[in-house]
C-alpha cells in the first residue's frame, strides 16, 4: 500500500485592516507594575503604556484569529518546489478555498507536517475559516483532537516536556540547518513593504520546515 503524501506547509499571519479592528478600551489595572511604588513612577508607567496602547493591539493583533487574517500559505510536496498562496486580489476566503482543495485533492489523507502547527496553524486556518463559511475536509479532527496525520515538529522536538523551548529559528540553528531570513513577527510589516522579499520569507520558512522534518522524521520516506 503507498505511504500518504506528505505536505510541508507554514502560514504567515498579519493584522486585520484597520477599520476591521475592534481595539478595546485602555485598562489601567491590566498595567503590570511590579514593586513600584513610587506614585509618580507608576503615573508614568501607565500612561506610557496608555500612549503605547493600540500600537502593541495592533502587534499582537496578527497572533488571534479574531483580530488577524492569514496573509500566505507557503507549502511544499518532498520532491517539488515550495508555493505560495497569497491573500491578494481575491481575499482571503478564496485562498483558504484552494489551500482546502489541495489538501484534500490527494487520492490518499496526505500528512500534514509543520511547526506549531496543532498549537498555532491549524487553530488559525480553522477559525478564518469558519469566517468565510468555508469547510476544512472533515478527516483533519477526530472530536476534540488532530487526526494522527497531523504532525507537529515542535511536538516531536519537546519529546513530551512541555516546558522544553525551541523556536523554528533556534532548532535549525542548533540542527545546522541554515538561518531564517527574519522574524515572523515582522511579516506584516514586510508584506506591505515588499511583497517579493515576504514571499521569499514564507518559503524559506517552508524549507526549512522540511529539513527539520527530514532530521526529525527520516522514517516516514
Amino acid at each position: 500500500m503507498p505511504a500518504n503524501p506528505i505536505i510541508i506547509f507554514d502560514i504567515e499571519t498579519g493584522p486585520l485592516p484597520r477599520p476591521e479592528l475592534v481595539i478595546p478600551p485602555f485598562d489601567p489595572s491590566q498595567v503590570k507594575l511590579g514593586n513600584i511604588k513610587n506614585p509618580d513612577l507608576i503615573a508614568e508607567k501607565i500612561q506610557k503604556a496608555e500612549e503605547n496602547h493600540v500600537t502593541d493591539y495592533i502587534k499582537n493583533a496578527a497572533l488571534d484569529a479574531l483580530s488577524g487574517q492569514v496573509l500566505c500559505i507557503g507549502y511544499k510536496v518532498p520532491g517539488e518546489k515550495a508555493r505560495v498562496l497569497c491573500a491578494d486580489a481575491d481575499g482571503e476566503k478564496e485562498m483558504l478555498v484552494q489551500w482546502w482543495k489541495i489538501v484534500a485533492g490527494f487520492e490518499r489523507q496526505p500528512r500534514l507536517v509543520g511547526f506549531n502547527t496543532k498549537a498555532f496553524d491549524l487553530p488559525f486556518l480553522y477559525k478564518r475559516s469558519w469566517k468565510h463559511r468555508v469547510t476544512p475536509p472533515y478527516w483533519l479532527r477526530h472530536g476534540r483532537y488532530w487526526n494522527d496525520l497531523i504532525l507537529d515538529l515542535r511536538e516531536i522536538w519537546q519529546l513530551g516536556d512541555n516546558r522544553a523551548h525551541g523556536s523554528l529559528a533556534a532548532i535549525c540553528r542548533h540542527l545546522n540547518l541554515g538561518e531564517k531570513s527574519g522574524s515572523g513577527a515582522d511579516f506584516s510589516d514586510l508584506w506591505l513593504r515588499d511583497r517579493e522579499a515576504a514571499i521569499a520569507y514564507a518559503l524559506q520558512d517552508v524549507e526549512l520546515t522540511q529539513k527539520v522534518h527530514d532530521v526529525l522524521c527520516p522514517e516516514l520516506y
